[in-house]
């Protein structure tokens, strides 16, 4: 997933200017970015953010151009403004909430708001608006850790194709999805089912993959993590919140992994509510809840 903090130098290549009219693709709606569930995010919400940021970094203008990456910051700035109107609407499911004063701590905390956005792809005057959803994505995290588990049936593939074709297969109900796994373990490939697994217990997995963020009878499939080659595609049978009011506590790099998975989460808030994006932008990718150029780069398949 790509997330709203990157690094100075990858910033350097992203963030230079671009034109916010793509390829003569028309958007999902008049005037809009993208739309979530009922709500439309106006067009000129991204092309101020985009405008505010090039405006006050003009070196890096030079460096999308000579690069011609044009497009991608405002690729980005669209997945993120989509990803707050997730975590908004996910947040007020929860009655989750982020105060003024922390969020005010929190831009105090990275030196203030100029620093806090140095290495973002926003202006300074965006500040706490970003520190606000990422706080709330930092809650949803810390209040579902301590409670989602799932349990689900499973197999893997070596190709893409190929775990499109068994994601398609499984989702089309338990009998192909067990015949499947059958065949796999026959095989000697990795398949089981009624596996189960605790957040808690594998913070980094829920952090980086969607298994904790699908329903009931979802199909995930998606690319192991790191050098991995290997994918997983698994159907989730079934997904427990615990009725518990407990929340883990974190901080440094545990507190960004808390983060982390609270975006991850935004995936299951997509997939009731629906998000359509303009094809301005490129695709939504409800695996790694972000945009992409096009479908062939997607992380996975969510059926």
């Amino acid at each position: 997933m790509r997330s709203v903090i990157v690094r100075p130098r990858l910033i350097v290549a992203l963030l230079a200017a671009a034109l916010l009219t793509g390829c003569g693709a028309q958007p999902a709606k008049a005037g809009s970015a993208a739309i979530v569930g009922d709500h439309a995010i106006p067009v000129s919400t991204v092309e101020n953010r985009f405008d505010a940021v090039l405006q006050s970094r003009p070196r890096m203008l030079e460096q999308l151009e000579s690069e011609n990456r044009k497009d991608e910051l405002a690729s980005r700035i669209a997945a993120f403004t989509v990803r707050q109107e997730l975590a908004d609407r996910a947040a007020r499911r929860q009655n989750l909430r982020v105060t003024e004063q922390q969020v005010t701590e929190w831009i105090e905390s990275q030196g203030g708001a100029e620093a806090a956005m140095s290495e973002t792809i926003f202006a300074t005057g965006e500040a706490r608006s970003v520190a606000r959803s990422l706080l709330l994505m930092r809650e949803l995290g810390s209040a579902q850790l301590p409670k989602v588990s799932v349990r689900f049936d499973y197999t893997s593939a070596t190709t893409r194709e190929e775990a499109k074709s068994k994601a398609e297969r499984m989702a089309r109900g338990p009998e192909q999805a067990a015949e499947l796994i059958a065949e796999d373990r026959s095989s000697g490939n990795p398949a089981g089912e009624g596996r189960e697994l605790r957040a808690a217990n594998n913070p980094s997995m829920a952090a980086n993959t969607p298994l904790f963020a699908a329903e009931s009878g979802i199909v995930v499939a998606f690319r192991g993590n790191g050098r991995s080659t290997k994918w997983m595609i698994a159907r989730i049978t079934e997904r427990r919140s615990a009725d518990e009011k407990g929340r883990s506590s974190a901080a440094g790099s545990a507190a960004e992994l808390e983060q982390r998975f609270g975006a991850r989460l935004l995936g299951l808030t997509a997939q009731r509510t629906g998000v359509e994006l303009s094809p301005r932008y490129g695709v939504w990718d409800p695996v790694a809840v972000t945009v992409v150029p096009d479908e062939g780069q997607r992380s996975g398949f969510r059926l």
